[in-house]
């Protein structure tokens, strides 16, 4: 009898437990519902910087939530600079509750899965996209948050091409992902394959190999954050109106913390041209500039002046931004120091070019007006160091040929080992020029 009752007491347990485990099952996807609002939609719209944040207008117009599903849809409405018009369109979501999800790629474990059909509603997109004489490709977009509160943001544009007598569009489809972390850290990847068009009458033609960004952030809604990216193009050619081709095109740019991370970031930009083939006498181009010691209330309040002007021309007052908004602007960049360099090497008229441009802003921290502001001060504050190395023989094949003789003799620029080179300085009140020193306080 003991045996039994024992064996009772432990189906029963095993009973109660299956049924807490299915309800729990046939619960779960409810209670994902009901936290949809905080977990996924909040999380994805709270990955926008501030600084962006101010150019748009998020507003939730509907949101119906089911036991396995649920549906919601937000107005968008974005004022870009220089436009007279806000752009206005919604982003339609369909969710599927988890944890056991039905996705177009099949059974996947995870919190919600949905679907995101974008509209638009300004007049230029409508009118533009109404224009377009052939079917637009299709574009679908999928968010899939995971059980640790990861978002996978997914775009997809389908291959397309259209032939007609006139012209042809070719184009091999894009792909891009945005993962963000729990941590708002995000990574960005995306692929674009190639892009043909021709039109016959003109004989215009373009071609895009393809293209690929990737992206990383520390943290995706903070402007200032360290990240990365770089953006690359095997080749771009054109046959009409103007022909020309190019190779090996990147982007490159980081962000990282200033010596005082705390207010500083330190901002670096290269762009590259391996290969140029055209009528300009241009070969190759690399791009490289830095600013350091940049502070971020500078970077805030230039966000700031050109959200206010952005909302003053969606209002439509046609104003400008404020003397008031411009001169303290001003005086935050007169007050802080920066460092502003410029590295450029070209290939010009066949031979290697070279320049190089250094600019220390020591900053006028006991400055409380722009009106105080003198040229003498200035000048104080300010170290600049430029270094121009030229091919002498490709000038003399350039247009500028003839100015190399009064210049040398001028003392502007000297000559040494086939090259033509250009030093300047300016520190401590003295304006150098090729070793020749010159005081600027007799000039004050």
């Amino acid at each position: 009898m003991t045996e039994l009752l024992v064996q009772n007491n432990k189906l029963a347990i095993g009973i109660g437990l299956g049924v807490i485990l299915i309800l729990a099952i046939a619960a779960a996807p409810k209670l994902i519902g009901l936290s949809l609002r905080d977990n996924t939609v909040d999380t994805l719209f709270s990955l926008i910087p501030p600084e962006t944040r101010q150019q748009l207008a998020i507003t939730e117009t509907s949101f119906e939530d089911g036991w396995y599903s649920s549906s919601a849809e937000f107005q968008v409405d974005f004022t870009p600079f220089a436009l007279d018009e806000t752009l206005s369109g919604s982003l339609a979501f369909e969710f599927s509750h988890g944890p056991v999800i039905l996705t177009p790629k099949g059974m996947e474990f995870g919190l919600v899965h949905a679907t995101i059909t974008p509209r638009f509603a300004s007049k230029e997109i409508t009118k533009a996209l109404t224009q377009v004489p052939f079917e637009l490709p299709e574009v679908t977009f999928e968010l899939f948050a995971g059980f640790d509160q990861s978002l996978l943001l997914e775009l997809t544009i389908a291959p397309v091409t259209i032939t007609e007598p006139a012209a042809s569009v070719s184009f091999e489809g894009l792909t891009g992902t945005l993962l963000a972390n729990p941590d708002m850290s995000a990574e960005i990847q995306m692929m674009m394959g190639g892009l043909r068009a021709t039109e016959s009458e003109s004989g215009m033609g373009f071609e895009l190999a393809s293209m690929q960004l990737a992206s990383s952030s520390e943290q995706m809604n903070n402007l200032f954050a360290p990240s990365d990216l770089l953006l690359s193009i095997p080749s771009i050619s054109s046959q009409s109106p103007l022909q020309f081709s190019v190779e090996g095109v990147e982007a490159q740019s980081r962000v990282r913390p200033g010596i005082d991370a705390q207010r500083q970031i330190d901002v670096y930009q290269r762009f590259n041209i391996n290969n140029i083939s055209s009528d300009i006498p241009i070969r190759s181009l690399s791009w490289t500039t830095e600013v350091n010691e940049l502070q971020t209330a500078l970077v805030s309040a230039y966000y700031d002046l050109i959200a206010n002007f952005q909302q003053q021309m969606a209002a439509g007052s046609g104003a400008m931004p404020s003397e008031e908004d411009a001169l303290e602007l001003a005086l935050l960049l007169a007050q802080n120091g920066l460092v502003f360099n410029n590295q450029v090497a070209a290939n010009i008229y066949d031979g290697d070019n070279q320049a190089d441009i250094r600019i220390r802003w020591l900053g006028l921290p006991q400055l409380q007006s722009m009106e105080e502001i003198e040229i003498s001060e200035v000048i104080a504050a300010l170290e600049v160091e430029v270094n121009v190395s030229l091919d002498l023989e490709a000038i003399m094949r350039s247009p500028a040929a003839e100015m190399v003789d009064p210049y040398v003799q001028q003392g502007y620029v000297s000559i040494d080992n086939g090259r033509l080179l250009l030093d300047v300085s300016l520190a401590n009140s003295e304006l150098t020029i090729n070793g020749e020193v010159t005081p600027l306080d007799q000039f004050l």
